[in-house]
């Protein structure tokens, strides 16, 4: 999963030395990682098994009998399962710092297909700016997901349909021909792909490594893809390799990465990240 970017928390309202950010979250999962290995050598993490022994019908005075046994404690295979599965949880609660875990269900942006794919698919050498606010001309604008990675930064629109084919054309509104049902109309997606390209070029004059504009579809098809393009079209049968391509373009995390983060977030719109989970 790729880490999300601190922008939203109830302390700070933004992520302060985003340079020693990286480092911060190796030590957040370090310090829970210890936690639940102190629950686990104590027994702590199952939950307690109760026992209710009903009084006799003839006994109206008496109350009911409580037991409380022994919790089963858990093996070492379900332990790092537990593990595996709770590291999406330390991303998101260090991303979100002061969101307790009865929150999560209720982030907005943990109901996007979108972040659903990419917390489960990118690596964490790469940072994850959720759809960015910037203020621009006067305006709040909008822009597409940015994953910064050490070498290459992806500018990338999602699109969701099962077994469904895009039409590309230049249209403001593209043809979405689902597997069943009627055809529909969905916002070109380059539209905001390019105005966020034009934008992060704008806040990252200088950038040394190479910008790439993305629409995913992992379980669509794309139809009349030009030959010649500035963009990826990633469709069904795709996915998977491209996937691997990506990671495998991100084996560190380098310094100039993360102050390409920072340069980011400096420009972006500062939301506190309890309005945020409210939306």
């Amino acid at each position: 999963m790729a880490i999300p970017v601190k922008v939203f928390d109830v302390i700070s309202k933004y992520e302060r030395d985003v340079l020693d950010q990286y480092n911060r979250y190796l030590e957040y999962v370090d310090s829970d990682t210890a936690r639940l290995q102190r629950l686990h050598e104590n027994n702590r993490l199952s939950p307690v098994e109760v026992l209710e022994i009903d009084r006799p019908w003839w006994k109206f005075w008496a109350k009911t009998e409580r037991i409380e046994l022994e919790p089963k404690p858990l093996s070492d295979s379900q332990y790092q399962k537990m593990l595996r599965e709770r590291r999406h949880i330390q991303k998101l609660q260090f991303a979100c710092e002061g969101v307790l875990e009865a929150d999560l269900p209720h982030l907005a942006f943990t109901r996007d297909f979108a972040y659903r794919m990419m917390r489960s698919e990118w690596n964490e050498r790469h940072f994850f700016l959720y759809r960015p606010v910037i203020e621009w001309s006067g305006a709040s604008v909008e822009l597409s997901h940015i994953i910064v990675g050490p070498t290459h930064l992806y500018v990338v629109e999602w699109l969701e349909g099962d077994r469904s084919i895009y039409h590309i054309s230049k249209e403001k509104t593209w043809v979405h021909q689902p597997l069943k049902g009627e055809n529909t109309r969905v916002v070109n997606p380059l539209i905001a792909l390019t105005r966020t390209e034009e934008l992060v070029r704008h806040i990252l004059p200088n950038y040394a490594g190479v910008l790439h504009k993305v629409v995913v579809a992992t379980d669509g098809y794309f139809d009349n893809v030009p030959n010649v393009r500035s963009t990826h079209y990633v469709g069904r049968n795709e996915y998977t390799e491209w996937m691997k391509q990506v990671n495998g373009r991100a084996p560190i995390v380098k310094a100039q990465q993360i102050r390409d983060v920072a340069t980011l977030l400096e420009v972006t719109a500062k939301m506190p990240f309890r309005q945020f989970m409210d939306q």
